[in-house]
């Protein structure tokens, strides 16, 4: 068994802010909302750089409005400003399939497929400075998603695995201090459990939930995770593991959801692939008060 068996439209609003595990059992008592309108993107961005047809990972920058995004087939970072429109390129690999991508601090964050993690510094300068730490994942495990959880200093790595099988779905910490993975899983979902809070769709393929990506939630520390396997978007409550809102997304509105980021306000930003042209980045503002999105469904 693997190791882990286990269109268009511009910004209309002025950005403020910087861009053995308990199972996640679903409580259908806890919440039941997430402060966000899935079906009501503040804007949608259409990303004209071709390279980004294929977006697979999305963080909020250090600075308010700004981006970092990386694609398959090359280690390449993309610094996007708040309409879309790329401001620098960085290459730090000529080669791989890179999945996420984090900045912390003034480090940049990138995990491949396999489970290799690539810390970039110096990045602002022609020459970046690169460290490349090798973890206990492999390419069976399918890292698809990159996340930063500052309450345990470590990066958050979610498995994908096969969309055809139904184990459990894993997340994995790299402690930033040790610079160590830790090999049992911090959060686990089960396929089976998301299938009950949202049931297969008549015409949906019977796949099972499969990260592609994830996020912490700066407000509330509760953890997103997004699949393009059932185009589905879960929960988890940052401390118990259990799922809160679990939630079908459009397959329309994002074909191929890859990456997921909060700014420091907790304005929520989604990315998907174009499937077959350009790549998508969604703004989703935080609702304080009124209707908002119902989960299981």
């Amino acid at each position: 068994m693997p190791f882990q068996s286990q269109i268009i439209a511009i910004f209309i609003s002025v950005y403020a802010g910087a861009c053995g595990p308990e199972k996640s059992v679903p409580d259908r008592a806890a919440q039941d909302t997430i402060p966000y309108h899935l079906d009501k993107p503040v804007a949608v961005l259409s990303l004209e750089e071709e390279a980004l047809r294929e977006i697979s990972g999305l963080s909020c920058a250090n600075q308010p409005g700004q981006f970092v995004a990386v694609a398959d087939e090359r280690g390449e970072l993309f610094f996007l400003d708040s309409s879309g429109l790329v401001t620098k390129r960085v290459l730090f690999r000529d080669k791989g399939d890179f999945e996420g991508v984090e900045m912390v601090g003034n480090t940049i964050w990138a995990v491949k497929s396999d489970g290799k993690i690539f810390g970039i510094s110096s990045w602002q300068g022609d020459s970046p400075s690169v460290e490349e730490y090798k973890t206990e994942l492999s390419r069976a495990d399918d890292i698809e998603g990159l996340a930063y959880d500052p309450n345990r200093n470590a990066l958050l790595l979610a498995a994908k695995g096969d969309p055809d099988s139904s184990y459990s779905r894993n997340v994995y910490a790299f402690s930033l201090a040790t610079k160590q993975l830790d090999v049992r899983p911090v959060y686990s979902v089960e396929p089976s459990q998301v299938n009950e809070l949202v049931p297969y769709g008549e015409s949906e393929k019977h796949d099972s939930f499969s990260p592609s990506g994830i996020a912490v939630d700066p407000v509330t520390g509760h953890i997103y995770l997004i699949s393009t396997a059932l185009k589905r978007l879960v929960v988890l409550d940052g401390k118990s593991g259990k799922i809160i809102f679990a939630v079908r997304t459009d397959k329309k509105q994002m074909p191929q959801p890859e990456g997921i980021a909060f700014d420091t306000n907790g304005n929520m930003y989604i990315s998907s692939e174009g499937k077959g042209g350009n790549g998508l980045l969604f703004r989703f503002d935080r609702v304080t008060s009124g209707k908002q999105e119902n989960g299981h469904r």
